[in-house]
């Protein structure tokens, strides 16, 4: 199957304008449309990644009886977070037969016009859920009838977002999973830390084909790991999202400005440019774990602009 780009990340929340207002105020993001579809179970906004060239975040929350959103939310213990990585393919039924084959089975979404699947390998269990969409209309999370929103001028400094760097999925084997992404959906391996650099974890990073989103695995080492924990309380789900800032200073100032601690602390240099990064808590974030970063050059932090040997 072909991915020929990541459209946006969906968000789910039981208090759509609390979050929109965090997104704005915080993020910087900027509304484009929004939506109340009690007929397919949602309410929602979506709102404009600065620098992500045209992918967004998007915010649901159920609307209507029996809304699939408020099942979730009620799976979940009333938690929001995030809820499917949103993607375009060329053609649908080519997703959906491939799918099946590698023991996947798809869900139709709303009168056909998308899948909804989890992507990782079946066997080992739910993973980061994706909505796939064909060619035709742009509907994806029953924004049909959306409207554009009007226009809001947030107060106080935002964390200057310039791009939706990565998402990173936990996973038992960096390279299973690797491999696994690499055959179904041509996912290419650009990065990743030798074996032994971290003591509890290792990581690599793939480019996803048509998008600049790309995609990190983590993977637990050692005796006392928090991926591991993290498997043991989520399986091999999202562990977080990462966004590049463009002024390191700005962004810190910014989370004090609106009461937002940041945790877990890093920086270093090289090749002789200094990068920095930070989390934000997902109680903070509506559910979210975020990492920020800051590079003085692009490709000294862990999107390494640096390609291996390869694939093999």
């Amino acid at each position: 199957m072909q991915i020929y780009r990541i459209d946006h990340v969906a968000q789910v929340t039981g208090d759509l304008d609390a979050q929109v207002a965090l997104l704005e105020g915080l993020f910087g993001f900027r509304r484009v449309r929004s939506w109340d579809n009690p007929a397919e179970g949602t309410r929602g906004t979506r709102l404009e990644i600065p620098g992500s060239r045209g992918q967004a975040w998007e915010v649901v929350a159920p609307a209507g009886e029996g809304s699939a959103l408020q099942t979730f939310l009620d799976d979940h213990g009333g938690r929001p977070g995030l809820h499917h990585v949103g993607a375009e393919v060329p053609d649908l039924e080519a997703v959906r037969a491939e799918l099946e084959v590698r023991g996947i089975k798809p869900t139709d979404g709303a009168r056909g016009r998308w899948l909804e699947a989890s992507l990782s390998p079946p066997e080992h269990g739910p993973g980061v859920l994706f909505r796939l969409r064909g060619p035709g209309s742009l509907d994806m999370c029953g924004d049909s009838s959306a409207s554009v929103p009007e226009s809001s001028t947030p107060s106080g400094p935002s964390l200057g977002v310039v791009a939706l760097d990565h998402i990173c999925q936990a996973f038992p084997d960096r390279d299973v999973l690797a491999g696994w992404y690499h055959g179904l959906a041509g996912f290419t391996q650009v990065w990743r830390t030798p074996d032994d650099e971290h003591p509890d974890m290792a990581d690599l990073v793939l480019n996803v084909p048509g998008s600049t989103i790309c995609w990190e695995v983590i993977m637990p080492r050692g005796e006392d790991s928090f991926i591991e924990r993290f498997l043991d309380r989520n399986g091999p789900a999202a562990h977080h999202v990462t966004f590049e800032v463009d002024d390191w200073d700005k962004a810190l100032a910014a989370c004090r400005h609106h009461d937002i601690p940041t945790f877990d602390d890093e920086e270093g240099v090289t090749d002789g440019a200094a990068w920095k990064h930070t989390f934000i808590h997902p109680k903070h974030t509506g559910g979210v774990l975020v990492q920020l970063f800051w590079e003085e050059r692009p490709g000294v932090w862990v999107r390494s602009d640096k390609v291996p040997p390869p694939w093999t």
